[in-house]
């Protein structure tokens, strides 16, 4: 019979994940076929963040992961489909589980980077984003590659667990993980993991920071409509920059479980963190940016069978299949007019 713990956190995760699923799937769609061409050079950064976050998602919801440090051993507990296969393909997807949550991770710095460029120079092309996209995702396939490399025999890991918490039910859990973490394998995904945090962290606040005192020193001259897409800016902004924070849990977890104690809560906490940032990201782009918010609340009216307003009919019109008439108050608004204003 599974523990009340495990009950809450599998629950949880297989909500989150499917909810995730939808959301990025959504966002993906009008990042495809509903955005004016006047932003689709940061589609391409809604379209990373939208593939990278469903799949992050998506691979959660099939391993369903307990994460165990057992000393220098590192175990993982899978309660997901996979475990209808075996321990060595939970193993594999959970290797391109935490690949994905890291990528997403550098493309939440990259997106922040990509606001304040703008608001001194053009807007990239999506040749350069695209680029720009391949090059953070470096560190994240060498990650997913190296750790390969760090499967070792579920056998010995579930005795080594065994021995170390007798009180764990494990005789028929699916297991797998690494015996020794600081092997090259595996310790390079830790540091990938654990460490770039920080960094990123506090550079994405200080980006946001910059940002802000751009556009409040930029107010006076800009017309009502910028105003109105600055306002939305820096609500996404602020949005964006809590989210994560939510990665930051999973490490403070991890770090409690390898250097002090250990307990089913942080164990499964650990993973949980990371499954809160792909969840909460495509909100931003569902909230914040205001015709992805018209499109989706047009979708809801027509459902329950109210009509939608007027106004709204001629903006989702010209943004069908990628039309180019309107510039839509968005998360990210070109620097052109900022700049003609100044």
């Amino acid at each position: 019979m599974i523990d009340p713990i495990s009950l809450f956190f599998l629950t949880f995760h297989t909500f989150a994940a499917v909810v995730g699923c939808a959301l990025n799937g959504i966002v993906l769609f009008l990042a495809l076929f509903r955005t004016p061409k006047t932003i689709a050079a940061y589609t391409t950064i809604l379209i990373n963040f939208a593939v990278t976050d469903f799949l992050a998602c998506f691979t959660d919801f099939f391993i369903q992961m307990r994460h165990i440090p057992a000393g220098f051993t590192m175990a993982y507990m899978s309660r997901g489909l996979c475990t209808l296969v075996g321990p060595h393909f939970c193993y594999f997807i959970y290797s391109i589980n935490i690949s994905l949550v890291a990528h997403g991770l550098w493309s939440l710095l990259l997106g922040f980077s990509y606001r304040y460029y703008i608001l001194f120079h053009p807007a990239p092309t999506r040749k350069m984003l695209i680029i720009a996209i391949m090059l953070i995702s470096i560190p994240s396939l060498i990650q997913m590659v190296t750790f390969l490399w760090a499967d070792d025999d579920p056998v010995e890991i579930k005795r080594i667990l065994m021995d170390r918490f007798p009180d764990y039910e494990l005789q028929n859990a699916t297991v797998c993980g690494t015996i020794h973490i600081l092997e090259f394998s595996a310790l390079f995904t830790i540091l990938h993991m654990t460490c770039p945090i920080t960094p990123v962290y506090i550079t994405i606040w200080i980006l946001r920071k910059k940002i802000i005192q751009k556009l409040v020193s930029n107010s006076k001259d800009m017309s009502a409509k910028t105003k109105e897409m600055h306002k939305q800016l820096l609500k996404a902004l602020t949005w964006q920059a809590l989210i994560p924070g939510f990665y930051g849990m999973s490490i403070v977890s991890y770090v409690i479980g390898q250097f002090f104690f250990n307990h089913p809560v942080f164990e499964y906490t650990t993973l949980t963190g990371f499954l809160f940032m792909p969840v909460l990201s495509p909100l931003s782009c569902l909230i914040f940016i205001q015709i992805y918010r018209k499109r989706v609340l047009s979708w809801w009216y027509t459902i329950i069978g109210k009509p939608i307003p007027e106004e709204w009919i001629s903006v989702l019109n010209t943004t069908k299949m990628g039309a180019t008439t309107v510039a839509p108050s968005s998360v990210a608004p070109h620097s052109s007019e900022t700049k003609s204003k100044h």
